[in-house]
């Protein structure tokens, strides 16, 4: 009995520092912040100086992400603005798969690492295979049973903590304005709801207002989301970006890793996914033209991927660091650990399977 009661105090002193920390930063997120860049950083300086060190610098620089993810959601819930929107707009199910696609994006480089301590190469790609069949199927189930026009990486982005902050300071900055009696009785009668299966919006009977202020319209926030639902004529694109990971994983399998024609059919299916999309712009959203953006920076990453970056830009990028280590003061400092360390980053992230 005596060991029960020292259990129970435990549980409540935890969930006590729990509400306690949730409670310090979602009012302080801007020293949250720097405390997560900082635990970032560490893994930095840990590559190389310790033995398994890329095991374990990728895990304090996924327990770094993970910790970010963590603070954005209570910061999230603090403003009582996108977690309540997005649990409104599209099912719990969509969200919490959201979740498990982001916490699987921020953890895949560590697990694909431990798998081939574990288990070998052969360990390895089969961890990898699995991973990547299960983040296509939520990304399809996603795109098919959500609002979500595109499918963002990750699915759940980190907060802006800056704008934030600036939001913050001009909301406590302005006085609050008079109340509009037509504002105010549009705010409290339009009242909509989503249907599930098909996404429509529709306007509750008691929502409507009095015929005086009617517009018969939806409210501009609903209206928005039903905006966003992706065009049929973009679902291919979608469907190709999607899938670009398990074909290239097929051709890997044929081909070989460093062979050009598993790296011509990624570089293929992107350039293809992105043609599609631009040739049908006018139907596109602000997020998926954001995202399409984000898309075409990626295809830089090309320059420093297999097979291309051994026969082209390994070589160039040495003698760049060598020049500069020979010519800026200090520069040897960083241009030698760097060029050490470039090869391991580069077989380690700037694979081809994952997007």
């Amino acid at each position: 009995m005596g060991g029960n009661k020292r259990i129970f105090p435990t549980m409540d002193t935890l969930k006590g520092m729990l509400k306690s920390y949730e409670a310090w930063v979602a009012s302080n997120p801007d020293v949250v912040g720097d405390f997560e860049t900082t635990a970032k950083w560490v893994s930095y300086f840990i590559a190389g100086r310790i033995s398994s060190s890329n095991v374990v610098s990728e895990l304090v620089y996924t327990l770094s992400n993970m910790l970010v993810f963590y603070n954005d959601r209570i910061i999230d819930r603090a403003r009582n603005a996108k977690e309540n929107s997005v649990l409104r707009l599209q099912s719990k199910l969509c969200y919490r798969l959201k979740v498990t696609l982001t916490t699987l994006e921020y953890s895949e480089v560590f697990i694909e690492i431990s798998a081939r301590r574990l288990f070998g190469q052969t360990g390895k790609w089969l961890v990898i295979a699995l991973i990547q069949v299960f983040k296509a199927a939520g990304r399809l189930f996603i795109l098919r049973h959500s609002t979500s026009d595109i499918i963002t990486s990750p699915p759940i982005a980190s907060l802006n903590r800056r704008a934030l902050g600036k939001q913050r300071k001009g909301a406590a900055a302005e006085v609050p304005p008079a109340n509009d009696d037509v504002n105010l009785m549009q705010s409290q009668h339009s009242i909509t709801f989503q249907l599930k299966r098909s996404g429509r919006i529709i306007r509750k009977v008691e929502g409507a207002p009095p015929i005086q202020y009617r517009d018969f319209k939806l409210h501009v926030e609903n209206t928005e989301a039903a905006k966003t639902q992706i065009p049929r004529e973009l679902l291919t694109a979608e469907y190709l970006y999607i899938s670009k990971p398990l074909i290239h994983l097929a051709a890997m399998g044929l081909f070989g890793r460093r062979s050009w024609k598993q790296y011509m059919v990624a570089l293929s299916m992107d350039l293809y996914s992105i043609h599609l999309y631009r040739q049908r712009r006018h139907l596109m959203s602000k997020q998926q033209k954001l995202e399409l953006s984000r898309r075409c920076i990626n295809l830089m990453y090309f320059l420093v991927r297999s097979p291309f970056y051994e026969n082209y830009t390994q070589s160039r990028l040495e003698r760049l660091l060598d020049l500069l280590a020979r010519t800026v003061p200090m520069a040897k400092m960083v241009a030698g650990p760097l060029k050490d360390y470039i090869p391991q980053w580069q077989s380690t992230y700037f694979y081809l399977w994952s997007t």
